[in-house]
């Protein structure tokens, strides 16, 4: 965590919190024990949420009714004037969000 959290709004903290809740839940259901690193930035206007673990060996069991977390993170964020973005990349899952203060 870097920056001051000692004037967040409600709206946010509660936003940031389920966000951060989505992300776990999803690297514990899909990363295969892999570690997971969350990192929460607020040093300039904008928060930066960022969750991310290394890819499994395995892709996981594909869900016919999954996804609807990270979208759900999707949206908490877009409600408050951010963006989420969410997939693989340089060999780690990463859930990428902005929010501005």
């Amino acid at each position: 965590m870097s920056g001051d959290l000692s004037r967040v709004p409600e709206a946010l903290s509660h936003a940031a919190y389920r966000i951060v809740q989505e992300g776990l839940t999803n690297a514990a259901r899909h990363a295969g024990g892999e570690p997971v690193t969350v990192r929460l930035d607020a040093r300039t206007e904008e928060w930066e949420i960022t969750v991310e673990n290394p890819l499994p060996a395995r892709p996981p069991a594909a869900r016919p009714h999954g996804g609807r977390g990270l979208r759900g993170a999707a949206e908490r964020a877009r409600l408050l004037g951010g963006t989420a973005e969410a997939g693989p990349t340089d060999g780690v899952w990463r859930l990428a969000v902005r929010i501005p203060r």
